[in-house]
């Protein structure tokens, strides 16, 4: 996908599928643009090659739900469901699918998500870090294209903020999916990490245009 917008500065940008990219710094709410929750103030999004700021919301919504999966800042896990039921959920609204191949589904999300144990469990009964890793679940239930990831470093922190990012890396390797995720500028960055990094809503550099020198 790409953007060439301005959510009140200019960005232009692609993102490859299959990879890790980190917006970092003060990206501002250009992930909600790329997502396709909020319209750019100009420009626009293409997705696939097209184009997206044209289209009704009926039709963005369509198209996120089909191409796009989301693990937001907090992880809005639905509390009266259980954890396999949360992760299940997308698959029945969404897709559509019928009740064993959602099964299998999502006992191979929960695996790769590290949750296999607690697939019965109430979401009250888990920890934080448990959570996102549900909602990390949940969000590639669909086998989504790109998978969105917001503010990375602001829950969680320490080694399960670590574990967590570990996870998400093994997204595009493992499941072929791009993940696009914001952090601040003091997060931890890891060779082959496609990166970002913004001042006051600017791209200031491009990892793959600017690799950081070798030690």
């Amino acid at each position: 996908m790409s953007c060439a917008s301005g959510f009140g500065l200019p960005v232009s940008a692609d993102f490859a599928p299959a990879r890790f990219h980190l917006l970092s710094g003060e990206s501002g709410g250009l992930l909600r643009v790329l997502g396709l929750l909020d319209l750019p103030e100009s420009g626009e999004v293409l997705v696939g090659g097209r184009a997206t700021t044209a289209l009704d919301e009926e039709a963005r919504a369509e198209l996120r739900a089909q191409r796009f999966g989301f693990v937001f800042a907090a992880p809005f896990l639905l509390t009266s469901f259980s954890v396999i039921e949360n992760v299940a959920m997308p698959l029945f609204k969404i897709s559509q699918v019928e009740p064993d191949e959602a099964r299998r589904r999502t006992d191979r999300l929960l695996a790769f998500a590290e949750m296999s144990e607690a697939a019965e469990s109430p979401i009250e009964d888990l920890t934080l870090r448990a959570q996102y890793h549900v909602a990390l679940a949940r969000g590639l239930a669909n086998g989504p294209a790109v998978l969105f990831v917001e503010n990375l470093d602001g829950a969680l922190a320490g080694d399960e903020r670590a574990g967590f990012a570990a996870l998400l890396r093994r997204v595009p390797a493992e499941l072929g999916t791009a993940v696009i995720a914001t952090a601040s500028s003091a997060f931890p960055v890891e060779k082959g990490d496609r990166v970002l990094e913004f001042a006051r809503g600017v791209i200031v550099r491009d990892s793959l245009l600017q690799p950081e020198p070798e030690a």
